[in-house]
């Protein structure tokens, strides 16, 4: 148990080193020209960074959640914006290793797990949102393979990425088992793009409309089996609720550095603020609320490793780390006074960038009735 904990303690320690360095510098640049990153998505590539928790067969490092967390929760302390990057990437490679076939892992997963090539994840409508099973796009079988019709909106790295997983009706009378995943690679004739929408917060991550006018894909682009494109979904975006949840941690951790410090230089009344007892309060809430999300989020990785259901662990997790960060943002912005609500503070960028948290990969209303609809019984002795 010590030596792992000295490896977890060591793979963060190079991480966030790596971070303060290339990534920190640059972020509040980023943010204000909303320039994508695409060198420091390379440089994650070639730090290992993209395929954490991959098996090492399909090209991964094969490690645990707990780990793939500490590289999120690192890079989104440094800029929120490229942690989301990271993980669409994470969330965009796993349709392919949940339900993919052998030949797709086998000629996908290993680039994608090297940085080699980026992904993204391709599922919300116009009208179709939590209720994925509203979804308008189609896709329909002719002999010359699959014809793909309709749009997608908030994609991320939808124009960066080398390909984006994309979902479709194939039974549009069958609703959500209807729903059928296919790999959309870059440069596919019939995708256009909106311009990249501009956005409150993690400005540098670009979100497009996805625009899908017949697009002709080969027969063997779908991933797995018909049908199958609904439970595919769910099943990664509970896995990309964990990392949601690491992104959230990573962005309240800074917050809360931020605080501390500026409550250390602050003097009134001829004494650092950090004396007075109402500021104390603040840091002490601040400090409560992230060590208690981030075990959350450990458990949820656990769980995940385990094989166990993820659907209620990856929700409170989820739950928990966005509405502590936004709480914990909050409130060091408070203890900024009126310099944190100025835009050349690095709080101020912060507020912004935690506000998404608590909406994509289901909003916090979604995630309180996903745990309300899979909670233990009475006499479980689950925690």
């Amino acid at each position: 148990m010590t030596d792992q904990l000295l490896d977890a303690a060591e793979f963060r320690g190079a991480v966030r080193a790596f971070a303060n360095r290339e990534i920190h510098p640059g972020a509040a640049f980023r943010d204000e020209t909303r320039e994508f990153p695409a060198e420091l998505v390379k440089r994650l590539g070639e730090q290992d960074l993209m395929g954490i928790s991959v098996p090492e067969e399909f090209g991964g490092l094969g490690l645990s959640t707990r780990t793939q967390l500490i590289a999120i929760e690192e890079v989104a302390r440094t800029d929120a914006a490229l942690a989301s990057i990271y993980t669409a990437h994470y969330l965009g490679l796993e349709p392919i290793l949940v339900g993919g076939t052998e030949e797709q892992k086998s000629r996908w997963l290993p680039r994608l797990a090297s940085g080699e090539l980026l992904a993204g994840f391709a599922l919300t409508e116009p009208d179709a949102g939590s209720d994925i099973a509203s979804m308008r796009t189609t896709a329909r079988r002719e002999d010359d393979g699959w014809h793909l019709s309709g749009s997608k909106t908030y994609i991320s790295n939808a124009k960066e990425a080398d390909l984006v997983v994309v979902f479709a009706k194939t039974d549009p009378s069958a609703g959500f088992r209807g729903i059928t995943a296919f790999v959309l690679p870059q440069g596919t004739p019939g995708v256009s793009y909106s311009e990249p929408q501009d956005k409150l917060g993690i400005r540098s991550a670009p979100t497009y409309t996805v625009y899908l006018d017949d697009v002709v894909l080969p027969h063997d682009a779908v991933v797995g089996t018909e049908g199958r494109g609904g439970n595919i979904a769910l099943t990664a975006l509970n896995r990309a609720r964990v990392d949601v949840a690491a992104m959230a941690n990573g962005i309240a951790l800074r917050a809360w550095e931020l605080g501390r410090s500026y409550a250390a230089e602050r003097k009134q009344f001829g004494h650092p603020i950090a004396e007075f007892q109402a500021i104390q309060l603040l840091l002490g809430a601040c400090d409560a609320q992230l060590v208690a999300s981030r075990v959350t989020a450990d458990w949820a990785a656990d769980v995940k490793d385990a094989g166990a259901d993820l659907r209620r662990a990856a929700s409170v997790s989820k739950y928990v780390a966005t509405e502590a960060c936004f709480s914990i943002v909050d409130q060091t912005v408070q203890i900024h006074g009126g310099a944190g609500f100025m835009r050349e503070s690095e709080i101020e960028r912060l507020y912004r960038d935690c506000r998404i948290l608590r909406i994509f990969e289901g909003t916090s209303q979604i995630q309180l009735l996903t745990i309300a609809s899979n909670a233990p019984s009475p006499h479980s002795t689950e925690f």
